[in-house]
């Protein structure tokens, strides 16, 4: 047999060497896990699985305060690349897939009195998995606190629910259309006055004319602000509007939100502002009202006195 043909089969076979070598360290494809551990007092302490993976990030958190001293760092340095120990979270990185059987074991210290005192972690690879997030709790809640907490969140998604449906009825009438069927405006038509100048807090002024449009129950007040060079943004809150009746009681205040087409109005803008409002059904004829333009912080901007609707 020549040489070359000598080596051909020295050649296949390194090859195929080389091939299943790869193919060996080529890591499968694992599907990320968020999974949640509940310590109990009254159990014998065990061994607790984490699965990780080389290259995929596994972060452990507790509901309660760790020691971070209690991990052995040393334990993980040969098979992680990163380790993070927090006050109430583990965050790990592993730069190998870890040796079947022969993973590291770590102990997480909790901090304070209490029971369980400790939780303990071998650290193991699979094929199919990896833990992504571990949520543990040390304080495991009752069917009775799990029970009130479904009630609360039910309670505030009926809230938030009911909230939304005002504003898609307010959305669906919107425009001059739906200021008609709502009863906005009425076939008597919209009363247009001027306000005299208002009072005016250092820092904000008025720009054009103040004016109150009002069609049956329903006023709107329109004027333009200005906010000077040099001085912090005015973000608009609302308007309140204080009836003083004829015989001088001051009656109940309400408030209404501020409308702006742009957030807040930065040093240096101006932009009109309107708010809509109403009367109340109960106000005595002759009632005048002194409406208070406020920013998000409830301060006062802009005054007028002696308003007669």
């Amino acid at each position: 047999m020549s040489l070359s043909s000598s080596v051909i089969p020295v050649v296949l076979v390194a090859l195929v060497g080389s091939a299943a070598v790869a193919q060996t360290g080529t890591p499968p494809g694992r599907e990320r896990k968020a999974r949640q551990l509940t310590l109990r007092a009254e159990e014998p302490p065990v061994l607790h699985p984490l699965r990780v993976a080389a290259r995929e990030l596994t972060t452990v958190t507790f509901d309660a305060p760790i020691v971070p001293d209690s991990v052995d760092r040393a334990v993980l340095a040969p098979f992680f690349s990163r380790v993070g120990v927090y006050a109430d979270a583990l965050v790990l990185k592993a730069s190998v897939d870890l040796p079947e059987g022969r993973g590291p074991v770590i102990t997480v210290r909790f901090a304070g009195e209490g029971a369980p005192a400790q939780v303990a972690f071998v650290l193991t690879t699979v094929g199919a998995e990896v833990d992504s997030q571990v949520e543990v709790f040390r304080h495991g809640r009752t069917a009775q606190e799990l029970g009130k907490e479904l009630a609360d969140l039910r309670a505030r998604c009926a809230v938030t629910e009911a909230g939304f449906a005002t504003l898609r009825a307010q959305c669906a009438l919107s425009g001059l259309g739906g200021a008609v069927l709502s009863g906005a405006v009425t076939p008597d038509g919209v009363a247009v006055k001027y306000l005299l100048k208002p009072i005016v807090q250092p820092g904000l002024s008025t720009v054009s004319s103040h004016v109150l449009y009002r069609s049956g129950s329903t006023l709107v007040l329109a004027t333009t602000l200005s906010n000077p060079d040099e001085t912090r943004p005015w973000v608009p809150g609302f308007m309140r509007a204080t009836p003083h009746a004829p015989d001088g009681r001051v009656l109940t205040p309400h408030e209404y939100p501020l409308l702006m087409r742009e957030r807040r109005l930065e040093p240096g803008a101006r932009a009109p502002v309107v708010v809509e409002w109403s009367v109340p059904p109960e106000t005595p004829p002759g009632t005048h009202f002194t409406l208070e333009l406020m920013d998000t912080t409830g301060e006062c901007s802009v005054r007028w006195e002696q308003v007669t609707p």
